[in-house]
């Protein structure tokens, strides 16, 4: 049977308070599995250094990097704020009594915090051999431990006999695997979330770090990533068109734009990828072959995903971001092979896109921050991953694939049928379940989302009007298909499955392009 370990922390206050090593400004979460060992570490040195704690300790450090479960829903930032404090005591005879509140000189310092709230969290080996030896030691160790982090961030540590589960409300986080010459692999496009340890501390390295007068660190670092998997969950539908495992990138700069501006800002997107993306583009990327000839069926490609804030109490329809749907055969190193040179600098870092989109200016985009906190920009707000989702709607229109044979007024039976039968269709070439239940119509049922079409009346007494419609309120502009004369009918979709479904979820002739695009629905 093979041997687990696991110790879980909960934050008092609901907040954790560290800075992260390479940001002062910014607070740390997750939170690093070496902090966790050197509070362990100082509660050792702290309490008399009991040799079996010390020996545990030392066993800690031999086991391969932990696992990170942490409550789904925390980590949210509050504004940093700098606060200006008094220093330290000077040695005596070399200044002003400092004990003197006027004499004492006050310097600027942050402390970044994030909430965390009551759920505890926890680090998790799956393989742990020989843990029994030391469990009892390491328990009372993570009795003694009062604080993780900033001297505020006050805890309560324990060892359980295992971690939650995901649908607890919990994500776990996983090293990234190495390659086949022991080191960390990547994807290149700076997705990483955090840094696990490299030749970490050891009780002796931390002794002659507080003698030399330094603060201990925790040696080198590769990625961390969230697992997409339920475990200890049925598995629920997926897509087969997607992969659940989206890029998103949040606008930094420019005009605020409405969800009805979706397809100018894609189009240019999917421009600028095209032009600075290694040459040849990948067919993947591109959509065509080498020879110029569109994929077809079973060769799927990218799709680009306007990320309106919709859905919610307030929703405005204002467009955040763009995220990134590839298809689930596509290598995530052939993904940042192919949109690295657009998406991250020289340094690594994530770097500005911008999108020229003519007379309304232009629009910056930059890879969402793994901490941003805003709903819309999360993946699995247009994933619904790991759980899944039932019901789903449209948050921008579904365009069908052909014209229904029916009129729209006089065959209005006839007409529904056939466009019913469409959006099943198209469901199945999208790969995923056949629905229990749709309805369809020109208004949305997400909140701030326009009509699929903006309403028209005709234009009368101005003859020499270069129209002879005028539009009423807002909606989608029409989506025109490659080689097309007139756009095929769009409309927004409510769809309900018989069991949860992971997206992302598009339909119809625009999918690729933003138009199709669902939402879980929040009733």
């Amino acid at each position: 049977m093979t041997e687990t370990f696991t110790i879980a922390w909960r934050y008092l206050t609901g907040y954790a308070r560290a800075t992260d090593a390479a940001n002062r400004e910014a607070a740390e979460w997750p939170p690093h599995p070496a902090r966790v060992w050197l509070a362990l570490a100082a509660a050792f040195f702290e309490t008399g250094e009991d040799p079996q704690e010390g020996a545990a300790l030392e066993w800690l450090t031999t086991l391969p990097d932990p696992q990170l479960w942490l409550p789904a829903d925390a980590g949210g930032r509050r504004r940093v704020t700098t606060a200006y404090v008094p220093i330290n005591d000077r040695v005596e005879g070399t200044a002003l009594l400092q004990s003197v509140p006027l004499a004492r000189s006050k310097q600027p310092r942050v402390f970044p915090t994030v909430w965390v709230g009551d759920a505890p969290c926890f680090l998790h080996w799956p393989e742990a051999p020989k843990s029994a030896i030391y469990a009892d030691a390491l328990a009372r160790l993570c009795a003694k431990v009062t604080r993780l982090g900033h001297s505020a961030s006050l805890v309560q540590m324990w060892t359980p006999t295992a971690p939650p589960h995901l649908a607890d409300g919990f994500v776990c986080w996983l090293p990234e695997p190495d390659d086949a010459d022991g080191r960390p692999a990547p994807s290149g496009l700076a997705d990483g979330r955090l840094r696990r340890i490299r030749n970490g501390p050891s009780l002796d390295r931390l002794r002659d770090t507080f003698q030399a007068g330094r603060r201990p660190t925790v040696g080198l670092a590769t990625d961390y990533v969230v697992q997409r998997a339920a475990v200890g969950m049925s598995p629920p539908e997926k897509t087969e068109a997607f992969d659940q495992d989206v890029l998103v990138l949040a606008q930094t700069d420019g005009p605020a734009l409405p969800v009805t501006a979706a397809l100018m800002v894609t189009q240019a997107l999917r421009a600028t990828l095209l032009s600075r993306c290694p040459q040849p583009p990948p067919a993947w990327l591109s959509g065509h072959d080498p020879d110029g000839k569109p994929l077809t069926n079973g060769r799927r490609h990218i799709a680009l995903l306007p990320l309106p804030f919709v859905g919610r109490e307030h929703a405005d329809g204002r467009l955040l971001g763009v995220a990134l749907a590839f298809p689930p055969d596509v290598p995530r190193r052939e993904r940042g092979r192919a949109l690295a040179p657009v998406l991250v600098d020289a340094e690594g870092q994530p770097a500005e896109v911008a999108l020229k989109l003519g007379r309304l200016g232009v629009w910056t985009l930059r890879k969402r921050a793994w901490d941003d906190a805003r709903a819309t920009l999360r993946p699995e707000t247009w994933t619904a991953a790991p759980r899944g989702a039932t019901t789903w709607a449209s948050v921008t229109p579904v365009v069908l694939d052909r014209f229904p044979k029916a009129h729209l007024v006089k065959e209005r039976a006839a007409w529904e049928m056939e466009v019913g039968a469409l959006i099943f269709e198209a469901c199945r070439h999208a790969g995923l379940p056949e629905p229990v239940e749709i309805d369809f119509g020109a208004t949305s049922w997400q909140r701030g989302t326009p009509r699929a079409v903006a309403k028209a009346r005709p234009l009368r007494g101005q003859p020499n009007a270069p129209t002879t419609q005028a539009r009423l309120g807002d909606g989608f502009p029409p989506y025109f298909a490659k080689g097309a004369n007139a756009p095929k009918p769009q409309l927004h979709v409510f769809l309900r499955f018989a069991g949860p479904v992971v997206g992302p979820v598009l339909l119809g002739a625009g999918r690729f392009m933003g138009y199709g695009l669902f939402k879980p629905l929040q009733r």
